[in-house]
């Protein structure tokens, strides 16, 4: 028995998380919108919580957009 073993490397993290696991681990689908694929998948929106927020410039309980994760995970991650 021989395991196909894929390694992710931080570049790539935020691609694999915005494709699936902001949609509970399933599959988005190409080019659907993050809060549409949530809700085909069932999944609740993300949201903000935690003391750091205001350094990042974001707020308690604001919805958690694309845009942001890209901003925490992407290969040029602002955060």
């Amino acid at each position: 028995m021989t395991m196909d073993i894929k390694l992710i490397t931080a570049g790539q993290m935020y691609r694999y998380y915005l494709r699936q696991v902001v949609v509970g681990d399933g599959r988005r689908p190409a080019r659907t919108p993050l809060r549409e694929a949530q809700e085909q998948a069932g999944v609740p929106a993300g949201r903000w919580m935690g003391r750091g927020l205001a350094v990042l410039g974001l707020m308690a309980g604001e919805e958690v957009t694309e845009q942001h994760l890209r901003n925490l995970f992407g290969e040029r991650g602002r955060h």
